[in-house]
């Protein structure tokens, strides 16, 4: 299909049951998409992950695109084309992103067909995706830790705690704040959990996705001098036995290194693909000219 003849179609109201259902097919890679459609519904509001949706048809729907209000991309297109990945760049006219997520080969495609240059993200990796069925979780046997909500005694902790895990990963999970900034959202997310040991907070975790009876672990942290005792695996599967008593069923998450992926796996997870983060050294703003039309 050429680019004249491919057609994208913003979402609407009318979208949502049949969205669910196709981003459901691909329930691994679709955790920010099914999150934030789960959370925020179609179209956008003053949240910074309110979305707004463009979808392929044929008879059904076949692929999805997508912009956040903060200007991140989504993308869930497998037998998208370089037609297609030219629809989806033409969409975005006039709006600034600032990083894209997804199946690699299709963030790879987008970017190319948005003129994207390697050398203006400050991060592009592709981080190994895992999946566990909570019924499988192993609960690691380290005394002396507790679970909780963060407080406002723990501000200063968390700031340093968020600007060290921007330094490791070049990643700030409220969109690039700062560390104090980024410690208020945390600790103002309903989600978000704190390790002590022996009264001591030493790990953090939380959720960056939720869908049902699913979620995707985020923003999981372990103070450089606290590295290696098994603290990662532990605050992660503390919140998940917790999860698990309330109904969730299944986790999702990507592991930003070697270590990390350890972790997980010693406490249940199993490697089901890859996940792409690309995020912009800058907001780029899309221009150009395209024979590609939205309606």
């Amino acid at each position: 299909m050429s680019a004249s003849q491919l057609r994208l179609r913003k979402a609407g109201d009318g979208d949502a049951v049949n969205l669910a259902a196709f981003l459901g097919k691909y329930p691994e890679t679709s955790m920010f998409l099914r999150g934030n459609l789960a959370s925020h519904g179609l179209g956008v509001s003053n949240h910074r992950h309110s979305t707004t949706y463009w979808l392929y048809e044929s008879q059904c729907i076949e692929a999805v695109v997508a912009c956040t209000k903060g200007g991140y991309l989504m993308c869930q297109a497998p037998n998208g084309d370089a037609a297609f990945w030219d629809a989806a760049a033409a969409v975005l006219m006039g709006r600034k992103i600032a990083g894209i997520t997804g199946v690699p080969n299709q963030v790879d495609a987008w970017v190319n067909a948005l003129g994207l240059e390697r050398a203006v993200f400050s991060v592009k990796e592709t981080e190994p995706l895992y999946r566990l069925a909570l019924e499988d979780l192993q609960l690691p046997q380290l005394t002396g830790l507790q679970l909780r909500k963060p407080t406002e005694a723990d501000k200063v902790v968390l700031e340093d705690w968020f600007d060290g895990y921007a330094q490791d990963t070049g990643i700030t999970p409220t969109d690039g704040a700062s560390g104090d900034v980024a410690a208020a959202v945390f600790a103002a997310h309903d989600a978000a959990r704190i390790l002590e040991r022996d009264g001591v907070a030493v790990a953090m975790t939380s959720l960056n996705a939720r869908v049902a009876e699913t979620v995707q672990i985020g923003g999981v942290y372990v103070p450089t001098a606290l590295r290696g005792q098994g603290l990662a695996g532990a605050v992660v599967a503390a919140q998940l036995f917790e999860l698990r008593t309330m109904g969730t069923t299944t986790a999702i998450l990507f592991a930003a290194n070697a270590a990390a992926a350890r972790a997980y796996e010693r406490i249940g997870f199993q490697r089901v693909g890859d996940y792409e983060i690309a995020l912009l050294k800058t907001p780029f703003e899309v221009k150009g000219s395209h024979d590609v039309f939205q309606t």
